[in-house]
């Protein structure tokens, strides 16, 4: 950590070295290196913060790591209001931005893009790939079981009911995170993406008994810094319709 901050600062000022405080800056003489420590002393006085590399928003953001059974990873990254979705595989990008929470969807490897109103979106991912929940996605079907833990994940654990008298077994199972709240807006949006019952919560995992798998899961959920740039549309793009920015390919093949 301290090679880092001096490859960054430079050479560290000599023990005699004396920086006197003026009330707005810091300043001192001599050499290139004593000058650039003092700016940085006047810097931390004023509360300004530095990063190397690149300027991240000071806002929290979570990123969840999830893997779509027949479909493959997502990367999501979530603020409290705007949120984004990438398929590395697929190469394409979801994001749904303030005030309004539009949704666009754009490939910058096709420069292919499509926008809806929030209120517009119906896609499930799911249709595309077989239903996940047996077609139940009505969170008042499902009979809440108790905590769990799921990759180290809290979460809460849901059954899908069954009618009273009725000896099978739920057809599926689904976990929420139980400490990580979201804008409903996001928990709306992944329970039609995912076509599973929105339990205003984070999905973590969903399972189906009738074939024994997981349909969703989540490796982790996570902290972490983002870039404004992350959640800029892009211009220029070729309009198309949703599903053939998502799907590169009218077929359902991959």
């Amino acid at each position: 950590m301290r090679r880092d901050f001096e490859d960054f600062l430079g050479s560290p000022p000599s023990p005699t070295l004396q920086i006197t405080y003026t009330g707005t800056l810091y300043s001192l003489g001599g050499t290139k290196d004593n000058q650039m420590a003092a700016r940085f002393a006047t810097a931390a006085a004023l509360g300004i913060v530095f990063s190397c590399t690149t300027v991240f928003a000071k806002e929290t953001a979570l990123s969840v790591d999830y893997n779509f059974r027949d479909w493959g990873d997502l990367d999501v990254v979530i603020l409290k209001d705007r949120m984004r979705i990438h398929d590395k595989l697929r190469s394409w990008t979801i994001i749904l931005n303030r005030p309004d929470w539009r949704i666009t969807c754009f490939s910058v490897k096709r420069k292919t893009i499509a926008t809806m109103p929030f209120t517009e979106f119906r896609m499930a991912l799911g249709e595309r790939l077989g239903m996940m929940t047996a077609g139940d996605v009505d969170p008042t079907h499902w009979k809440k079981v108790g905590p769990a833990l799921v990759n180290g994940i809290k979460t809460i654990r849901y059954d899908q009911a069954i009618a009273p008298g009725d000896t099978r077994k739920p057809t599926a199972q689904m976990y929420v995170a139980a400490e990580t709240p979201v804008n409903p807006k996001v928990a709306q949006f992944l329970s039609r993406f995912f076509d599973i019952p929105n339990f205003q919560a984070l999905p973590v995992r969903c399972t189906k008994h009738k074939v024994e798998r997981l349909k969703l899961d989540t490796r982790s959920i996570r902290p972490c810094s983002f870039k404004e740039s992350d959640f800029e549309i892009p211009k220029g793009y070729t309009k198309k319709r949703f599903e053939e920015v998502l799907f590169s390919q009218t077929s359902f093949d991959y």
